[in-house]
């Protein structure tokens, strides 16, 4: 008798450790397709100088091709407008955020010296998703562009 609970309690530790194991492992996997998710979502505001209709399609290309279908809640005055894969509006199961802040905003600017120029903040989402649980943890990355110099929006952050 004394042998099966001995046997028993290696069997649950064996089979605890895989579990965590298992579970770093997806959490890494998920991360780090998030990672490269937003580098590329970053590269196409780039790219484009600027979000407008086409660099939504591109992103949604992009999200397809890459299979990303992790979600997550937008805050829109923290996180901006939140974008499903089919390219819509989304604020509560966004796959990603775009948030367009205007540096020269408040500057008394009335000769135009200084010109049109905003950065753009990406978020993504990934999860530990386990096929019986579903998600136990969702987790965000966040990321700036360079600063765009006449933005293809004029300036206006509206997309």
């Amino acid at each position: 008798m004394k042998e099966s609970f001995g046997a028993l309690s290696i069997t649950t530790i064996f089979v605890a450790l895989i579990i965590i194991f298992s579970g770093y492992l997806c959490i890494s996997v998920n991360q780090t397709k998030a990672y490269n998710v937003k580098n590329e979502l970053v590269n196409i505001i780039q790219r484009h100088n600027g979000v407008d209709s086409s660099t939504i399609d591109e992103i949604a290309g992009h999200l397809s091709d890459v299979n990303y279908r992790s979600v997550g809640r937008c805050d829109e005055s923290e996180d901006g407008i939140g974008y499903t894969i089919s390219g819509g509006r989304n604020q509560t199961k966004a796959n990603y955020c775009i948030k367009c802040v205007n540096i020269n905003v408040n500057l008394n600017d009335p000769y135009k010296q200084f010109p049109n120029a905003s950065y753009y903040k990406v978020k993504v989402f990934f999860s530990l998703d386990l096929p019986i649980v579903n998600d136990i943890f969702n987790f965000n990355l966040s990321g700036t562009t360079k600063t765009l110099y006449y933005p293809v929006n004029g300036g206006s952050c509206s997309v």
